[in-house]
């Protein structure tokens, strides 16, 4: 999926009365984005239920042969006994794992992934909100069974203080830091606004306006301060 990045820009020369009318119009329109916030949660039921019937399958033909080498073994050769248990112990340990995956997906059920208001973005792991205007684009990557939200820090921003990753953070849509702390990304399995699903050009417009929004506010805010307090006050 192709970046979405910051359409703002801040001149960086001295621009005379028409050009500055212009910027300062381009920017107004950019700030007048959604005015009320949305969380992102995640829909994983379907794919919990499938690794779930994936694991109980596996574990039981895994177990069934393990059965059948206990039964045989005075009969059939030792080699014969020991590859039967090995291939028994395989299936029945790739089921186990199926099913810590599942209830991993269960537990992931219906949980927030994002907290977005017009201002702000916070991640569930995350210790406090982040400023949008911290971030200078994102990427959504779409894969078989997941989406990835990586989020990338401006220069002068900074990344958010997020709890530390660990085994029980996969039945969690937590975010990490990658690249030094310059960019932020999560997975998630199934995108959901208001108990709607979002394909993914839903999620990627959905964003994009919030972040246009609050860069241009930001961006007003720096070049003409005396207009962005006025809607400040109007808001």
């Amino acid at each position: 999926m192709r970046p979405m990045r910051n359409g703002n820009w801040i001149c960086c020369r001295l621009m005379n009365n028409d050009e500055r009318e212009a910027h300062l119009a381009y920017l107004q329109a950019q700030a007048d984005g959604p005015v009320e916030g949305f969380e992102l949660r995640e829909r994983s039921l379907g794919k919990a239920l499938a690794c779930a019937l994936t694991g109980l399958l596996l574990a039981g033909l895994g177990a069934w042969l393990i059965a059948l080498a206990v039964l045989f073994a005075p009969q059939a050769s030792s080699g014969a006994i020991w590859l039967l248990s090995a291939f028994g112990l395989g299936l029945a340990a790739t089921g186990a794992a199926a099913l810590a995956c599942a209830a991993a997906l269960y537990r992931r059920h219906g949980k927030r992934v994002l907290s977005v208001t017009p201002d702000s973005l916070c991640f569930t792991n995350a210790q406090a909100p982040t400023p949008l205007h911290a971030f200078d684009g994102f990427e959504v990557e779409q894969r078989y069974f997941s989406t990835r939200l990586i989020f990338t820090v401006s220069a002068a921003g900074s990344a958010p203080t997020l709890a530390p990753a660990c085994f029980k953070a996969l039945a969690s849509p937590d975010a990490v830091a990658v690249a030094g702390g310059l960019r932020v990304s999560l997975w998630l399995c199934t995108p959901v606004v208001a108990g709607r699903r979002l394909a993914l050009q839903e999620l990627v417009d959905l964003l994009y306006a919030y972040l246009q929004a609050a860069q241009a506010r930001h961006t007003l805010a720096q070049l003409f301060p005396g207009v962005a307090r006025l809607g400040e006050a109007a808001r």
